[in-house]
């Protein structure tokens, strides 16, 4: 009968993101919550100030507080009290990013170019880095135990995601101030396992994704019963071709954290209210095959993150869709088309642009710090005030025909790498008594701000693309060496 006694009081707990080393964002409220007995009395104390906050423990356990934080600095300590107290050391206050996405958002600084110097000059203890544990199911998990935050340093930098250390490292250096960087990816991920359920399911452009998930859970037990059997038939008789491929539905069935929302619930969830500065994204690969329903997925994504922090300003900022030989390069422009538009026309976003820096071959560029830095310089001119920071490429405004040549008017001084000939264009035409449009490759020169583009054989130019289908051609660039916009636009016929 002694045991009894030690559970009568259920101590203080906090999620994994709070904990030793890691970084508060500066100059805001900051929400603090754990768990507790009910009705118990809590207070919040940060050692840069007198001021503590109390609270109480509502009917299921549940508290959370704010805090009031200072200018970057650091080390501070927080404290935690209610029956038993709870204090976290060498705490900085400083920015704050979370970033998520998959298989490029996930390469690690040693994969990466340059990895070895890199890594070996990686000692900068006032860069922070929270491992958010991969974890998915349906329902959504409120903490993600096991995380933790740990310094920069050359023993583990090797192991972070290459798109945040690079970004992170810059804005430490530019804005000399700690950053802490909230990581949670998943490779070969799709967005809508990143997004809300209710989200999906309240949305019937949407709920397509819980409908088709469904599908493939119902079709695998049938389609498991073809395979099996042909597989059998294929052994008995090895003369026969190759062995029968699996079927497409095994693909999904063998990754369940695929599945609609069950990503959003393990790792993005459990980190909802941190307070943060906003968000860096690198993920679409997993999304080519339906390149139209990209946009509105992604929009949606983006505007329940921010409802789901409370601050629908906060920036969104995400890389392009590397050149790669996807077996549809149709769709894969489609898609970064897509994700031009997302930048177009949501608030507080942009977008790092990856034309030159891809692999037709290898879906996973090495040139991660090139992406680190691209982000990064979004935020110094968008999120920072560092309004002489360049940080798009040239961007398409129009397209007028003159004799013959188009003339393709950008919004900067254009260049190309290693002063090659301009490449990347295509020309769209319709063929006599068709209504379709042909493209075909095109020659280019370029003329300080424009580009005169042309194809011998098409005598009436109607349409014109960039880095579209043959991206890896693609190779204009300003002055700080970003490259222009993808870009597929009608041609303004001015009769002169």
């Amino acid at each position: 009968g002694l045991f009894f006694a030690t559970n009568l009081f259920a101590n203080v707990k906090l999620p994994a993101i709070f904990s030793d080393n890691m970084v508060l964002q500066q100059q805001s409220k900051v929400a603090v919550w754990g768990w507790a007995d009910p009705g118990e009395r809590i207070t919040i104390t940060g050692s840069w100030s007198a001021k503590s906050v109390s609270l109480t423990a509502d009917a299921t356990g549940n508290w959370k507080g704010f805090l009031q934080t200072p200018k970057a600095g650091g080390p501070y300590t927080l404290k935690i009290k209610g029956k038993n107290s709870i204090e976290l050391s060498d705490v900085l206050i400083g920015e704050v990013w979370v970033c998520s996405g998959q298989s490029n958002m996930v390469m690690a600084v040693k994969a990466s170019e340059n990895a070895k110097a890199e890594i070996a000059a990686a000692d900068l203890p006032l860069i922070r880095y929270f491992s958010v544990k991969r974890q998915y199911g349906p329902q959504e998990f409120n903490d993600a135990p096991g995380s933790l935050w740990e310094k920069t340093s050359p023993q583990n930098a090797g192991t972070f995601s290459a798109v945040a250390y690079y970004f992170a490292k810059k804005i430490h250096k530019d804005l000399n101030v700690p950053v802490g960087i909230v990581y949670a990816a998943w490779g070969g991920t799709p967005a809508e396992a990143w997004t809300q359920e209710t989200v999906l399911k309240n949305d019937p452009l949407l709920s397509v994704y819980i409908d088709r998930w469904k599908k493939i859970q119902d079709d695998v037990g049938k389609d498991s019963v073809a395979y099996y059997a042909a597989v059998s038939k294929w052994k008995k008789d090895s003369t026969a071709s190759k062995k029968p491929a699996e079927p497409q539905t095994f693909f999904y069935y063998k990754r369940p954290w695929r599945q609609p929302a069950v990503l959003y619930n393990g790792m993005i969830n459990p980190v909802i209210p941190y307070s943060i500065k906003g968000f860096l994204w690198y993920q679409g690969e997993s999304n080519v095959a339906y390149a139209d329903e990209h946009y509105h997925l992604s929009s949606s994504m983006i505007n329940s993150w921010r409802s789901k922090w409370s601050n629908n300003n906060l920036p969104f900022y995400f890389v392009q869709i590397a050149p790669f030989n996807y077996s549809n390069l149709d769709a894969a422009a489609r898609l970064r088309e897509s994700q031009y538009q997302v930048m177009q026309n949501i608030p507080n976003t942009g977008m790092a642009i990856t034309v030159d820096i891809g692999n037709m071959k290898n879906q996973h560029p090495v040139k991660k710090k090139e992406v680190g830095e691209r982000l990064a310089l979004i935020a110094l001119n968008k999120t920072y005030g560092f309004k002489n920071t360049v940080f798009a490429g040239p961007t398409f405004k129009k397209a007028i025909i003159d004799k013959e040549k188009v003339h393709v008017i950008f919004d900067q001084k254009l260049f190309t790498t290693n002063n090659q000939k301009a490449g990347g264009f295509e020309i769209g035409y319709k063929e006599a008594g068709s209504d379709s449009l042909q493209f075909g490759k095109a020659e280019a020169t370029i003329e300080n701000m424009e580009v005169l583009v042309w194809n011998t054989k098409v005598q009436q130019p109607l349409f014109i693309r960039y880095a579209w289908v043959n991206i890896a051609e693609a190779n204009l660039l300003n002055n700080e060496g970003l490259p222009a916009f993808p870009f597929s636009n009608e041609i303004k016929i001015i009769k002169k």
